[in-house]
């Protein structure tokens, strides 16, 4: 299966969905959940991908980041405190902050066993970060406006549902 859709549509949308069902995570969470899969797949690109990217390649990752950053500030008063919040956040005993870092680092290396296993190198098109920047923008216009996080929560995950659905990775034979 080369194509991440799939994997980017678990990891961005699913986990967080059943986390706002099942376990009440609130709007700053799913950012800032978010906002370590991007960093991290940003800092990854950098390093494994630069023959491939364009300038905008480079950097237009860490607009997204900073997007789900500012999104982040619009909905909670300080956003220290959220990031403290989010790393000592306890379901069943368990600071789930330190349990969800490690699952991201795990998926970026999992995207990484499968590049090398089917020789592609997969990584999003500008289009897709476009879009998700331009969706986090009118988000952000949403919390300004109407202050409703779980709305917003739902508009983040449909926002990422809707673009890893219609948008493809780049694919590049090694």
């Amino acid at each position: 299966m080369t194509d991440s859709r799939i994997q980017r549509l678990l990891a961005e949308v699913l986990l967080p969905l059943i986390g706002v069902i099942a376990w009440n995570w609130s709007f700053d969470f799913i950012c800032w959940f978010y906002a370590i899969d991007v960093f991290i797949n940003a800092l990854v690109g950098i390093i494994r991908h630069r023959r491939f990217h364009n300038m905008t390649g480079l950097w237009l990752p860490w607009v997204e980041f900073t997007m789900v950053i500012l999104l982040v500030g619009l909905s909670v008063k300080n956003t220290w405190d959220s990031w403290i919040d989010f790393l000592a956040y306890e379901d069943m005993g368990l600071a789930q902050g330190y349990v969800l870092i490690p699952l991201v680092l795990l998926n970026e290396w999992m995207r990484w066993k499968l590049e090398q296993r089917t020789q592609r190198v997969m990584f999003s098109s500008n289009q897709t970060h476009a879009m998700k920047i331009i969706g986090f923008a009118l988000l952000g216009v949403f919390l300004i406006f109407v202050r409703a996080p779980l709305g917003a929560s739902l508009i983040f995950l449909g926002i990422l549902t809707v673009v890893n659905l219609i948008s493809k990775s780049i694919i590049i034979v090694k």
